[in-house]
């Protein structure tokens, strides 16, 4: 992660997958909302590696750790993105 970017979300996609579509929405829209998230989709098909954790697609992953297996609730991403920033910031 970049110096800017305090936050890392992984979303594992794959091709094919209706599901995705809405991970993709999903990742874009907290992207462009919060700047100190680094965002990265991956196609777990074209992945040369990937977690152990990740066994089904749309999976994402927060700081490395899984958050959801499945799109979650905008609203949950969101609280869950917010308090991994404040914990950063040292704020509680």
């Amino acid at each position: 992660m970049s110096e800017n970017h305090t936050v890392e979300l992984q979303v594992y996609i794959e091709a094919g997958c209706a599901q995705c579509e809405r991970a993709v929405q999903l990742a874009e829209e907290v992207d462009h909302d919060y700047s100190e998230l680094a965002v990265r989709l991956i196609d777990i098909g074209e992945a040369a590696l990937r977690p152990d954790d990740v066994f089904a697609v749309p999976t994402f992953m927060l700081n490395g750790r899984v958050f959801s297996l499945g799109n979650p609730r905008q609203s949950q991403l969101r609280e869950e993105i917010e308090a991994l920033l404040r914990k950063q910031d040292g704020v509680h």
